[in-house]
């Protein structure tokens, strides 16, 4: 006959073998008293074991885990007779543990030999065949009290245990967690389960389960209180939260606002909830507790790459500017082959999700005998939604160039822009699966401030692929295009080159594109990929192997990809991905030392 089995509580596998009261637990003891030597007497020697579990491999684990004769093994005071009250427990134990996993049926024999030394505690296990779920049934009551068919389709859609899967302990509870947290999570904050119940059939090997779900009111998002606000006003807080009141509660959206309130820079920390204690009919408030960031900061830094050389910078920002919470970050930077000076003025987000900035840069770089002065202004509109992020922009660039020992030319571009990103990546800082994608498009035109007719495309792409728990595969590709009568005419900003980190390693920093009177000028056409395969030997430290092929040219008919390679060292730093290269540049015959923090994208 069927019967319901009971979900076994979680018990902690921790050794108590420094506490011989816990012997008094064992089977057949009376006490401490019972086991301890008499006064005067020498105190006899613990006994020694060792434990063989003969099992399928993927038993042994747990099973040795989960006995206290495997726990007991290593104390050293533990008496013949107490040994013998341990094995006496063992069958009972592994088949509880079996059972947990879904074998109901199992044949378990232990037994002592005391005639080896180390004395030998030998458990035989056969496990037989597992039990499977052979039907699910799940029953949804609505915020009405009566049936919600809906609902219930849907629990069944994404319900984790479903029909032949092995009854396994764990993911049963799991699967009912996963279910009530897609109830919780979306609209019904008070949902329940109302009854459980898994019955399994050990002769036929089959489990049938069924639970059944209270959602409670379909709540809504009520009056959005904040605390904590001392310099803001409270609309930057408001125009942050994704919804309006009234509109269906979500606790992903409360999670969003809290992401945003932390992105924004104004907080040291920022909370977000809705306790179900202040609710008001089907409205649920929602409070937001914040901890202001300090409005100024002026910090200075020094570094060194091997695309721009050595590093100084100093950076200023400010949170608060003239008192409309205006946030000013401006960042002088001095490095050997390129310096700049540049700012953004970033207005607090709107309601309707979109933040307007305003950025002013100079920048000059001497880089493959190319010399570069520029000055641009640009305007941003940016909206994020989710993974998704767009910005819809104006820059104008005005640039000198010159070659080595050659006149001055000037360049300017007046470029309307927009970009499209999407981010999927399991962390920011250091992921290990997912992907980035980008597309952006922009051009000039000569009747608007341009000293050139162009469309510029560019076409990013990265994804990381985990291998197993200590392998990752991480693929990289980037192909663009400027489509005009020509390059005369248009900034280097504007055009490409390659070759560095983040591009074709093993090849100087964009020294690869377009070679005129001895210098590297950028070309209108770009391709490069890559791909890294990386062993972590430890969980901050991993070897890697890699491969670059690309170039850049006036032209794809006449660009020919190069090929770069080496090995690396890569290691997880609290700030990110840190990489240390030796990269050999197959074109040009050399070997370099790269070094890069960060993602590169």
């Amino acid at each position: 006959m069927p019967r319901r089995v009971p979900v076994p509580a979680a018990r902690p596998l921790r050794r108590a073998g420094w506490l011989l009261a816990a012997a008094l637990a064992l089977p057949g003891a009376a006490g401490a008293a019972a086991v301890a030597p008499a006064r005067g007497a020498s105190a006899p020697r613990g006994v020694s074991y060792v434990v063989d579990i003969e099992a399928p491999k993927e038993l042994r684990g747990v099973l040795s885990r989960s006995l206290d004769v495997e726990r007991w093994r290593d104390y050293g005071d533990l008496r013949e007779e107490q040994l013998r009250s341990l094995v006496d427990t063992v069958p009972a134990q592994a088949r509880r543990v079996l059972e947990a996993l879904g074998y109901f049926s199992p044949r378990v024999e232990a037994r002592l030999d005391a005639t080896r030394r180390p004395q030998r505690v030998v458990l035989r296990v056969e496990p037989g065949e597992p039990s499977r779920v052979a039907a699910v049934r799940l029953r949804v009551l609505g915020p009405d009290g009566r049936p919600a068919p809906a609902l219930q389709e849907q629990l069944l859609r994404h319900w984790s245990l479903g029909d032949g899967s092995v009854f396994d302990s764990a993911d049963w509870q799991a699967a009912k967690s996963d279910a009530l947290l897609r109830l919780s999570t979306r609209r019904y904050a008070a949902a329940r389960i109302v009854a459980s119940r898994a019955l399994v059939d050990p002769a036929r090997h089959a489990a049938r389960l069924s639970v059944d779900f209270d959602t409670g009111p379909d709540f809504r998002f009520g009056p959005l209180s904040v605390h904590g606000l001392r310099r803001y006003p409270e609309s930057v807080v408001r125009n942050l939260a994704p919804w309006s009141q009234g509109d269906p509660y979500s606790q992903d959206q409360l999670l969003q606002l809290q992401a945003r309130l932390q992105d924004s820079r104004y907080f040291r920390s920022a909370t977000v909830g809705a306790p179900l204690s202040a609710v008001r009919g089907e409205l649920l408030p929602v409070v937001v507790n914040l901890v202001e960031q300090r409005a100024q900061r002026l910090g200075f830094g020094v570094g060194y790459s091997t695309n721009t050389g050595a590093r100084t910078q100093m950076d200023y920002g400010n949170l608060d500017l003239f008192g409309r919470a205006l946030r000013l970050s401006s960042s002088l930077k001095l490095e050997t082959l390129q310096q700049s000076l540049g700012a953004t003025l970033q207005f607090p987000q709107r309601h309707d999700g979109a933040s307007y900035s305003i950025d002013t840069q100079l920048l000059h770089s001497d880089i493959q005998g190319l010399t570069t002065r520029s000055q641009s202004l640009g305007l941003q509109r940016r909206r994020s939604d989710g993974p998704i992020d767009t910005i819809e922009s104006l820059r104008f660039i005005n640039e000198q160039q010159q070659l080595t020992g050659g006149p001055v030319s000037s360049n300017m571009a007046l470029m309307p822009g927009y970009t499209w990103t999407r981010r999927r990546l399991d962390s920011p800082l250091d992921p290990t699966r997912g992907n980035l994608l980008s597309a952006q498009i922009s051009g000039g035109a000569r009747a608007l401030l341009s000293d050139q007719n162009f469309v510029r495309i560019d076409l990013h792409a990265l994804q990381y692929l985990p291998l197993g728990p200590d392998n990752q595969l991480i693929l990289r590709a980037e192909l663009g295009q400027v489509l005009s009568p020509s390059a005369d005419g248009i900034p280097q900003q504007v055009l490409f080159r390659a070759g560095g980190i983040g591009s074709v390693r093993g090849y100087p920093y964009q020294s690869l594109g377009v070679v005129q009177d001895g210098a590297v000028v950028g070309g209108r056409a770009l391709f490069t990929a890559g791909v890294d395969a990386v062993h972590w030997v430890l969980p901050r430290w991993g070897v890697a192997l890699f491969a670059d092929a690309g170039n850049a040219a006036d032209s794809f008919h006449s660009l020919h990809p190069v090929l770069g390679y080496g090995v690396g060292v890569r290691w997880r730093s609290p700030v990110g991905l840190v990489s240390v290269n030796l990269a050999h540049g197959r074109a040009i015959g050399s070997t370099r030392i790269e070094f890069n923090a960060g993602v590169s994208f």
